[in-house]
């Protein structure tokens, strides 16, 4: 079953686009497109389903005939956000500059967060073992990536903690229980 998707992000998008183009027969299609969206008619919702897909493809396909390249890439990414095959923040990287820099932004604050408690699991490694070699490192932080499934942010309180894990697997309770003990020694408290 498809998942038809609309709102007033899509609808800014289609409003900003029927200025990037003066030929009548695209402008009517795209008025056909805010037609079904609604909200500037005095509706009260934004109209989705089978009906704005369809609309939406017909503007891509009349500035494909037109010669309208970059106009019809526009609303073919349109309808594949609408018919729920697109997600609007990937519609949002492409059309809108601050969504872009919003996530880029998001983006290199997740990487050097990363990067910082690697070195903090690295330094609390060679701080437990002073022997431990590259191999070591790497199979610890292996484990912390494969087990990031196992890690939530608990009530609020702030803080990584480990999640109970009742699988009945001896192996799986004894990683549990090594992770709440290292998760431990860098303060952070198992759930």
């Amino acid at each position: 079953m498809t998942t038809f998707r609309s709102g007033f992000t899509l609808w800014q998008m289609v409003s900003g686009a029927r200025e990037l183009t003066e030929h009548p027969s695209v402008l009517e299609r795209i008025d056909a497109v805010l037609r079904i969206m609604g909200p500037a008619f005095g509706r009260t919702g934004y109209g989705k389903g089978r009906p704005l897909v369809n609309a939406l493809e017909d503007v891509a396909q009349e500035s494909l005939l037109l010669g309208d390249f970059a106009l019809a890439q526009r609303f073919q990414r349109f309808a594949a956000y609408a018919g729920g095959e697109l997600f609007l923040e990937i519609l949002e990287n492409y059309y809108d500059e601050k969504a872009r820099h919003r996530s880029e932004e998001s983006m290199r604050r997740l990487v050097a967060l990363g990067a910082d408690r690697a070195v903090a699991v690295l330094d609390a490694l060679s701080k437990d073992n002073p022997e431990a070699t590259m191999a070591d490192a790497r199979d610890l932080l292996r484990g912390i990536a494969l087990s990031v499934d196992h890690l939530g942010l608990g009530m609020g309180e702030g803080g990584i903690r480990l999640m109970h894990i009742w699988t009945g697997q001896s192996d799986v309770r004894r990683v549990a229980l090594s992770c709440t003990s290292r998760l431990r020694r860098w303060g952070c408290s198992p759930a």
